[in-house]
């Protein structure tokens, strides 16, 4: 090429540090976002609860299984959250 130099860049080299750089911001980013689920989940749950609760008298046979439908729900979504904090934990 025509008037071209080539510069070395030291700091531009790719070095190992990056790919590490690159799995702590992974890293973090996983566990801000798991920490970020964590409260409306409960909120959800827990309103699900003392609704369940305060209405359980008054309810139908299909309404009880909705309250039991989003029970299961939270709960599944609060396993999955407890296993991406486990996972960013050990990584």
């Amino acid at each position: 090429m025509m008037g071209y130099t080539g510069i070395y860049c030291e700091n531009l080299a790719r070095t190992d540090d990056a790919a590490s750089a690159r799995r702590n911001l992974y890293k973090k980013r996983k566990t801000d976002l798991v920490n970020d689920l964590v409260d409306p989940i409960c909120v959800i749950s827990n309103a699900n609860e003392i609704l369940s609760k305060r209405l359980g008298k008054f309810l139908d046979k299909e309404t009880r299984a909705y309250f039991e439908m989003i029970a299961r729900a939270a709960t599944k979504t609060k396993t999955l959250v407890e296993e991406l904090r486990n996972d960013s934990l050990v990584q």
